[in-house]
């Protein structure tokens, strides 16, 4: 039942049967009940269709009736209104995971940056199995000193080194992971040999007693599909920019005084180094961005002299 402006009772679930069109309106009214029950015997059950439509009716009024001073209470009370503040999502772009971020002070990748910069200085010393530094080394002996003056514990042998940290693919790799070569690349066991990759496809590598501790290529025959990353923290070692300081940083100082730039090893890219960094790429045909990526790194790696001499600047 519902009640009508004019204060009378109008049952909108009575069968269409007991609705009639007026000729004057066109509107469906009903007859009146007198009428009804002297003509017609209402059923002492009302109709399936009836019973339906009277609950499709009651459910919205008392919803209304119910919820109604909630919705009010949502729409006028302030707490109301910031707890419902609280609870909405937040917007996609603060959802969004964010990675570590870099600042003027943290160290970019300061344990890799050890590991290379460690690696780096030993080329040209000489090769010796079994030899652990500092003026002979093998392989794995100068991998696992070089993390090991970084902070980072790795095995000695390199089988074992190849067993230990993250397996990435080799066109995955970044600075400061480990290339593998073995005599059947589908067989870890005949692991024999190991070197620090550096980027842009080279290493540092204690190849042998005839050529000593250099810089090559990773590709040739033995390279296994898989490197190994020790370190998480290599991902976040390149690109470095003007403002940041830390290991890598002194590495690529200490890499642009190897090619004849006077500056200090300091740890800190200041307007300095970031000349010093321009230079460099325009000498080497490397667009002149001033900071160092994949590309200038593996540059800078690679030229220069490879071995440690003094230099007055």
């Amino acid at each position: 039942m519902l009640v009508g402006s004019s204060g009378r009772r109008r049952d909108l679930c009575r069968p269409r049967a007991w609705r009639l069109p007026v000729a004057s309106t066109g509107r469906l009214v009903s007859r009146p009940g007198r009428e009804a029950a002297g003509r017609r015997r209402r059923p002492a059950r009302p109709h399936r269709e009836e019973a339906a439509c009277r609950r499709r009716v009651a459910l919205p009024r008392w919803g209304v009736v119910l919820l109604g001073p909630l919705l009010l209470l949502v729409a006028v009370s302030p707490t109301a209104r910031a707890m419902a503040a609280s609870a909405e999502p937040a917007p996609m772009a603060a959802r969004a995971v964010q990675g570590p971020v870099a600042t003027a002070s943290s160290p970019i990748g300061s344990r890799v940056g050890n590991a290379i910069r460690f690696a780096l200085a030993q080329v040209g010393k000489r090769y010796r199995w079994g030899g652990n530094g500092p003026t002979f080394y093998d392989c794995s002996g100068l991998t696992s000193m070089a993390y090991r003056s970084a902070g980072v514990a790795i095995p000695r042998v390199s089988r074992l080194q190849y067993a230990h940290g993250e397996h990435v693919p080799v066109r995955w790799l970044v600075p400061g992971d480990l290339v593998f070569y073995a005599r059947d690349t589908k067989r870890a066991a005949t692991v024999h040999h190991v070197a620090l990759y550096i980027g842009s496809g080279r290493m540092v590598e204690a190849a042998s007693p005839r050529v000593g501790i250099r810089v090559a290529s990773i590709w040739r025959h033995g390279l296994m599909p898989h490197g190994v990353r020790p370190d998480a923290d290599s991902t976040r070692a390149l690109p470095v920019r003007e403002g940041e300081r830390g290991a890598t940083v002194a590495t690529i100082q200490v890499r642009l005084r190897a090619t004849g730039r006077c500056l200090a090893v300091d740890g800190a890219f200041g307007p300095i180094t970031r000349a010093g960094v321009r230079g460099f790429q325009r000498a080497h045909g490397i667009a002149a961005v001033g900071y160092v990526g994949p590309k200038t790194w593996a540059a800078l790696a690679t030229s220069g002299r490879q071995q440690r001499h003094r230099q007055n600047c």
